[in-house]
């Protein structure tokens, strides 16, 4: 079996395990019902949902100490996963959480955890918490847990006519990073709800779009120039970084934040579960002039030529590349 064995963590009692059996996620509404984390590998074995505990004493729970990273499968093939653990090794590399095992070795652990999985299509969590410690502070016994989950089925309308986004001038902590500290995300996504919209946009001190709660933004300008933010104050999308190599030969591309008062003509998220998603409206204001997104959809035929693709080559997205693959 494959194993990636974390230190042992003591026998917390069956009052003090945390049982993982529903998801709130994005959109959460469109998400089934039922139980549908059904595959799991938790700390050296594959699990079925009722053996899916962590203790109540993990940082995860206790401080808010965990990173993850999120994909998915086409035609059971994984979509980047090289490029998907490169970022979760820098996540966790940025929050000082080290490794229960190499990282060549979750990434057996998870082609063996989709193979196990009947379903053709399907999102993979890798979650690396900072696990039971002695004095609820530092890491000691870093958790591994891998899980299978269903995609989220959106409207068809939301691909087509687009969604209604707010604005939130809160922050993210550790922005570059994929830490599972969603609080700014989830309290703006609330107020978003309430609006009549669909998701939430951040904002910097400067009053420029950012990025999404759980997306990056890109936006299309009246010149015809692709524009998205990549600095140091969002998360480097994998789906973002593909599309922008798909979009290279066809578009100028401009990687600045976006303001608010920009001329923007067509706009749309992009994230793994999402693909690319058309924005209509931002805060109640349509976007462009509400004619059809020609551009965007331009990039959603071809984003899909891609992805019907046999196999994909890792990018290797500077920011997360190991050194030793950049030479």
């Amino acid at each position: 079996m494959l194993e990636c064995a974390a230190a042992t963590k003591g026998d917390v009692g069956t009052a003090g395990v945390f049982h993982r059996e529903r998801s709130i996620h994005f959109f959460p509404h469109f998400f089934r019902s039922d139980i549908f984390w059904r595959m799991y590998y938790l700390d050296g074995q594959f699990v079925a949902a009722e053996g899916a505990k962590i203790s109540v004493l993990d940082l995860a729970i206790l401080r808010g100490y965990a990173v993850f990273d999120y994909f998915r499968t086409y035609r059971g093939r994984p979509f980047h996963m090289e490029d998907h653990l490169q970022r979760l090794t820098y996540s966790a590399g940025q929050i000082g959480l080290p490794l229960p095992c190499p990282i060549e070795e979750i990434g057996a652990i998870t082609k063996e955890l989709i193979l196990r999985d009947s379903r053709k299509d399907k999102g993979i969590k890798i979650a690396l918490t900072g696990g039971v410690s002695p004095d609820q502070m530092l890491p000691s016994a870093p958790s591994l847990i891998v899980m299978t989950l269903d995609l989220p089925s959106y409207p068809a309308k939301f691909h087509t006519e687009g969604i209604r986004v707010t604005t939130t001038s809160l922050a993210r902590t550790f922005p570059t990073c994929k830490t599972t500290n969603y609080i700014p995300s989830v309290v703006a996504l609330q107020e978003a709800l309430k609006q009549g919209a669909e998701d939430a946009l951040y904002l910097n001190g400067k009053g420029e779009i950012l990025e999404a709660t759980t997306s990056n933004f890109f936006a299309i300008t009246k010149d015809g120039t692709l524009r998205t933010c990549i600095s140091d104050e969002v998360l480097i999308g994998i789906t973002s970084e593909v599309l922008l190599r798909l979009a290279a030969p066809h578009f100028s591309i401009d990687l600045r934040p976006i303001s608010v008062e920009d001329e923007v003509v067509e706009a749309f998220i992009t994230a793994s579960n999402k693909e690319i998603m058309p924005v209509a409206h931002i805060d109640g204001k349509a976007v462009g002039i509400g004619t059809r997104d020609l551009k965007t959809v331009f990039l959603q035929r071809l984003f899909k030529s891609y992805t019907s693709q046999d196999q994909w080559d890792t990018i290797n997205i500077s920011r997360y590349t190991p050194a030793e693959k950049k030479s």
